[in-house]
C-alpha cells in the first residue's frame, strides 16, 4: 500500500494535483504507516468519526470528543500538524436494541443531522448533554424496544472544532456533504 501511495504522489506533483490519503484513527489504522504518508502526501485527513459505526457491538456515540482528542494526538505523533486535516461528522447513529430471550439485538441507521433530531423529536425524546461524549443524547422506547441516539449537532461540532483548533493542524474536513443543518455553517466559518 504504502509503495503505492509512493508512486501515486509522483505522478500527483508531476499534474500539479494536491494529494491528500484519509486515514481511519491510529487506534483503527495502526498498521499503516502514517510517518511515510507524511512524506509524500500534501496532506493526511484523519476521520474522526465511526467510532461506533453499523457493526458494532454496542451502541454509542459516532465521535465522542475524547475519541477526536486521541485521533488528533495519536496522528500528531506521526505527522506534522501543518499537514494533518481532520474529518468530523454531519451526522448521528440511531441504535435500536432489540431483546429476545435475555439476547439484545443492536442494529443502527445513520441519518443526517436534521433528519436525526427530528426522528427523536417525533417520537418524543428529549435531549440532554452528555458531557462523557461532547454530544446530546436522548433515547425512547416503543414496543418494547430500546432506540438511542448521540446527535451530532451544531454544539457538539463546536466542541469538536474547537479541539481541532487548539491542535493547529492544518484544517477541517467534513463527512458528508449534504447531511449537515445548514444552521452549521454560520459556526464552522468561525473556525475556518
Amino acid at each position: 500500500y504504502i509503495q503505492f501511495v509512493r508512486e501515486l504522489s509522483i505522478a500527483c506533483r508531476n499534474q500539479g494535483i494536491v494529494f491528500s490519503i484519509d486515514d481511519a484513527v491510529p487506534t483503527y489504522s495502526k498498521h499503516y504507516d502514517r510517518t511515510e504518508q507524511g512524506i509524500v502526501a500534501d496532506y493526511v485527513i484523519i476521520m474522526g468519526y465511526d467510532e461506533l459505526y453499523a457493526g458494532s457491538t454496542d451502541a454509542g456515540s459516532v465521535s465522542s470528543l475524547g475519541f477526536v482528542k486521541a485521533g488528533i494526538e495519536d496522528t500528531l505523533k506521526e505527522v506534522p500538524a501543518e499537514q494533518t486535516i481532520i474529518a468530523l461528522p454531519f451526522y448521528s447513529r440511531l441504535w435500536k436494541e432489540t431483546t429476545k430471550d435475555g439476547k439484545v439485538k443492536l442494529t443502527s441507521e445513520a441519518y443526517g443531522m436534521r433528519s436525526a433530531k427530528e426522528n427523536m423529536t417525533d417520537a418524543g425524546a428529549a435531549f440532554a448533554w452528555d458531557d462523557s461524549t461532547g454530544t446530546n443524547y436522548a433515547e425512547y422506547t416503543r414496543d418494547g424496544v430500546v432506540y438511542k441516539m448521540w446527535l451530532e449537532d451544531q454544539k457538539s461540532l463546536e466542541e469538536k472544532m474547537k479541539t481541532v483548533s487548539d491542535s493547529k493542524t492544518a484544517g477541517y474536513a467534513f463527512w458528508k456533504l449534504g447531511l449537515e443543518d445548514s444552521s452549521v455553517w454560520d459556526m464552522i466559518i468561525k473556525y475556518m
